[in-house]
């Protein structure tokens, strides 16, 4: 396939690829079946670009299927960075399509995914689709929590967008360009967090393709997380420097909120279970998840209101500097322990049928197919 500009591009799919042994044939299979012609005398076709990112093209295009491999376009990048920021950029700048669509390399979609997605943004006229997702087992994965049966004209507060960090599923290329976004290529983790920030928090309309065939996670890269040990300050550098950026500090104090509530409780306290789990976590760890803490709450005091009991306790300790591994994991081991009262109600009561709260978003939580 040539790389010259094809007015028959409906959706450009960019899949990045960093090593040789990804499961690439998979990802590329399931896009031929994903309902949308991928031959280049098609009118509205789906364009494959896979990024070969740090690695050579020939061992990654010799995985694809023969029959595929022309009808793919395989394409070199280097910057010698070990994060899939850098691909992604140069995929989506090389698109010319509609709309924009990225995947990881281990993942795939379900049968007819493309097909109804289109449809789907057709119908309600959204810029852009966040593609329902489950794991390869068939298990859904709930997020974002959106409100009940909603699927068109979602509102990035009431529908919890913000716990879609990655933004999987169709965007409209000219939304994209028009706010300038990028992944940001300097963190170790979370380099979508702004990205998608953005796109939730930018005006446009977001539609969730509930009851439409999935994104699939597949677990292949599980044994692959790195075991490099990183400081606390590194690992949320991406969440502090958002709360200090100077977009962030131009939205409104519920915006801000709901963005930092959301670093709270996925990325703060998911590191912090991950170190006390491991028991490594001490009093250097404390020192600077304190500072972390600070500088988000900082950022947003409402943030923590609506908070579980259990989630309280244990940004509490945060504060304090609790530097004993024990005492940290019993606490995450609470906040996960959801036959317990202390995980259904707010500190502050007033805070009760705010989105956020835990009852509301559990319910909501389990209601997202």
């Amino acid at each position: 396939m040539d790389n010259d500009i094809q007015d028959s591009v409906l959706v450009d799919v960019v899949i990045a690829v960093h090593t040789p042994d990804r499961p690439i044939e998979r990802t590329v299979a399931s896009l031929m079946a994903s309902g949308l012609p991928t031959e280049a005398a098609a009118s509205n076709r789906l364009r494959i670009t896979v990024v070969c990112h740090n690695t050579e093209v020939g061992p990654i295009r010799a995985r694809v299927a023969p029959e595929h491999q022309g009808r793919v376009r395989f394409v070199h990048y280097a910057d010698g960075i070990k994060s899939p920021a850098g691909p992604f950029n140069h995929g989506i700048s090389l698109a010319t399509g509609t709309w924009v669509s990225i995947m990881g390399s281990d993942d795939s979609l379900e049968p007819g995914a493309m097909a109804g997605w289109v449809g789907a943004v057709g119908r309600n006229g959204a810029d852009v689709l966040i593609a329902p997702m489950a794991h390869a087992d068939g298990r859904a994965i709930r997020t974002p929590v959106v409100r009940r049966l909603r699927t068109a004209a979602l509102d990035p507060i009431a529908d919890r967008l913000t716990y879609r960090t990655a933004p999987l599923g169709l965007m409209r290329l000219s939304l994209v360009r028009s706010l300038d976004l990028e992944f940001p290529t300097k963190y170790a983790t979370g380099e979508d967090q702004s990205f998608s920030a953005k796109l939730w928090f930018s005006g446009a309309s977001v539609s969730y393709g509930r009851g439409l065939p999935r994104y699939v996670v597949h677990d292949d890269a599980a044994v692959r997380v790195t075991a490099t040990p990183r400081s606390v300050s590194e690992d949320l550098a991406f969440a502090t420097d958002l709360v200090e950026s100077d977009w962030f500090v131009g939205l409104g104090p519920a915006e801000r909120a709901a963005i930092v509530t959301k670093l709270v409780r996925v990325h703060l306290f998911g590191h912090i279970m991950l170190r006390a789990d491991a028991g490594t976590w001490d009093a250097a760890d404390a020192a600077e998840m304190a500072g972390v803490a600070r500088t988000l709450m900082f950022a947003a005091p409402a943030a923590a209101r609506p908070l579980s009991l259990a989630d309280r306790a244990l940004l509490d300790a945060v504060v304090r500097k609790e530097s004993n591994p024990r005492v940290m994991k019993s606490l995450t081991t609470l906040r996960r322990t959801f036959t317990n009262p202390r995980t259904w109600l707010p500190r502050d009561f007033s805070q009760l049928l705010h989105p956020e709260a835990p009852l509301r978003f559990m319910g909501a939580s389990a209601l997202v197919s």
